[in-house]
């Protein structure tokens, strides 16, 4: 069988969605995202989000767990075999902070697991209308950091990482901690939770890489003590 082309894919998928002619009527076209490694999959856009699945055949019961970076904890428990759950992400239209989410979802049998799907996504203030832009590229509110922070990451940063497989981050405090963090896949978000998980106060390097490319990506980012500090001489 022969390869299928981004372009051709896309267009069948239009075709479907469209409908042919006489075998259906014809419906809006629909917007889709045929890029596997755009941060368009792992991205929240609503606060109400269908999650959907395919139910494990040899399962009696299944067990949703859904955690934050910010400490938030939800779970849900299933008996019979269901293909959907709807969870309500946050109750107003917009969300106050953003967060990154990890969903696990475990299939039972017996009490022993006999499957697991699991999945990452993130809420951030851009996917909900205009957010504010610091245009300024050297202003210091860029290395400043007093939450927890949701670091995208994508391949298609640079072309060069056409080939990559996978995707590094590293954070290295100075004079501290360093933290390796490798992700199988090559676009999404990642949460580093920064308040109350010993990292502390100080200067933050960090690396984005691609292995199998050359580019590298860096940044620094200072956390300060909270309050108000007086320097006397």
């Amino acid at each position: 069988m022969k390869r299928m082309t981004h372009a051709v894919f896309l267009a069948l998928t239009v075709w479907f969605f469209t409908g042919v002619g006489g075998l259906a009527n014809p419906t809006a076209p629909i917007l889709v995202d045929g890029n596997l490694r755009s941060v368009h999959w792992g991205t929240v856009f609503t606060n109400e989000i269908d999650l959907v699945w395919d139910w494990d055949a040899d399962a009696s019961t299944a067990h949703l767990e859904i955690t934050s970076m910010n400490g938030a904890a939800l779970t849900a428990d299933f008996t019979k075999p269901v293909s959907n759950y709807l969870w309500q992400v946050f109750a107003s239209d917009a969300p106050e902070a953003e967060d990154v989410y990890d969903l696990k979802l475990t299939f039972y049998a017996g009490g022993e697991a006999v499957g697991v799907l699991t999945s990452r996504l993130a809420v951030v203030h851009g996917a909900f209308g205009a957010t504010a832009v610091n245009a300024v590229p050297n202003s210091p509110a860029w290395a400043k950091i007093k939450e927890n922070v949701v670091i995208p990451y994508s391949a298609d940063f640079s072309e060069t990482a056409a080939d990559a497989f996978s995707t590094q981050l590293v954070i290295a405090k100075r004079n501290g901690a360093v933290q390796t963090n490798v992700f199988e896949d090559l676009a999404g978000y990642y949460g580093w939770k920064v308040i109350r998980s010993g990292w502390g106060y100080g200067i933050f390097d960090l690396a984005l890489t691609f292995p199998g490319m050359t580019n590298v990506w860096t940044a620094e980012l200072v956390r300060q003590m909270d309050g108000v500090i007086f320097k006397v001489r």
